[in-house]
């Protein structure tokens, strides 16, 4: 799994992803949170999990993913009737898994991230008969 020549924003980028699946996980295992919906909670925190492992794993479209996803929930913050009630739906633990995945969005678009998972593709595709 440990690639020696994964640069350390990849690495960075899906430990903040994992941290934020943690995040979620125990805020709704403590109770610290009330959540609406306990399904959705699952699935952000296996969501988050693996698209950090893919992440970590060299695979580019994670990045891809992470963004589409986080683009849908901005889009549900903004279409609330103000944002003020957009942001308000948000628990604590959701705003904190939020900040992290858009840091872990950044971290794994800084060029030596694109480079490598360019690089991971191309011996991935390099790889296939």
């Amino acid at each position: 799994m440990h690639d020696p020549t994964r640069p350390r924003a990849v690495a960075v980028g899906a430990g903040l992803l994992l941290l934020a699946a943690a995040v979620l996980a125990l805020g709704w295992a403590t109770g610290f949170d009330a959540v609406d919906s306990n399904g959705a909670r699952v699935f952000f925190v296996v969501l988050w999990a693996y698209l950090g492992y893919t992440a970590l794993s060299g695979q580019g479209w994670a990045r891809h993913a992470i963004l589409a996803v986080f683009v849908a929930k901005l889009w549900g913050v903004f279409n609330a009737p103000s944002l003020a009630a957009g942001v308000a739906t948000l628990t604590g633990t959701e705003a904190t898994a939020e900040v992290l995945v858009l840091a872990a969005l950044v971290v794994l678009w800084l060029p030596s991230a694109r480079r490598w998972f360019a690089e991971s593709a191309l011996r991935m595709h390099a790889e296939v008969p």
